[in-house]
């Protein structure tokens, strides 16, 4: 009888050391689930928030792809769709973003393509300025968290970045017969009201 009750005691108490260490295991993988999807949602933010400024150190070129727009991208009629071209990349492009960095657009057929000068903060916007030469003015891109706008001057044309709720595109003021916009100072630091 000792003995039954023995196998039985040992019975129990293995099988209390299984459960509790099987519980141990099931609560560290849901930690490590947990973590995961913590991890995950700070690398969307992160990817979300265009307004950061980067830590990267080393200088690489970026690539704005532009594809030709289609007459139901936009909302409103324009008279001249080839003077627009849609930006497919542009939240991939203008998140991790250094001095130093070389960009690059093919601009309605010109190549673009100027070393950034400088990516500061201005308020809760990210202004991003381009090298000029002497004879032409600075090119800018400012974004914000929920705009962006940008100037490129390029062989004596200007072009303007313009992002909506639901599209990225780059205008060639000449053949759009658009009024070219002046910007200041003032302009780069605007906050959504």
């Amino acid at each position: 009888m000792r003995i039954y009750l023995s196998l039985i005691f040992i019975f129990l108490l293995l099988t209390t050391l299984f459960l509790l260490t099987s519980k141990k295991t099931l609560i560290n993988i849901d930690e490590s689930f947990y973590e995961d999807e913590i991890t995950e949602s700070e690398n969307q933010k992160k990817l979300l928030d265009l307004t950061s400024l980067s830590e990267r150190v080393s200088k690489k070129n970026v690539y704005l792809d532009l594809e030709r727009i289609s007459k139901e991208d936009f909302t409103s009629q324009f008279s001249n769709l080839s003077a627009f071209k849609k930006v497919n990349n542009f939240e991939e492009s203008f998140f991790d973003i250094i001095p130093g960095d070389v960009l690059n657009i093919n601009l309605f057929g010109n190549n673009f393509q100027k070393e950034i000068k400088s990516v500061e903060k201005s308020n809760s916007n990210k202004v991003i300025r381009t090298m000029a030469l002497d004879n032409e003015n600075e090119s800018f891109v400012v974004i914000g968290n929920e705009l962006a706008f940008g100037k490129f001057h390029f062989d004596g044309k200007v072009f303007l970045l313009n992002k909506n709720e639901n599209l990225t595109f780059i205008v060639n003021t000449s053949e759009a017969d658009l009024e070219i916009p002046q910007f200041s100072e003032e302009d780069y630091s605007l906050r959504k009201k």
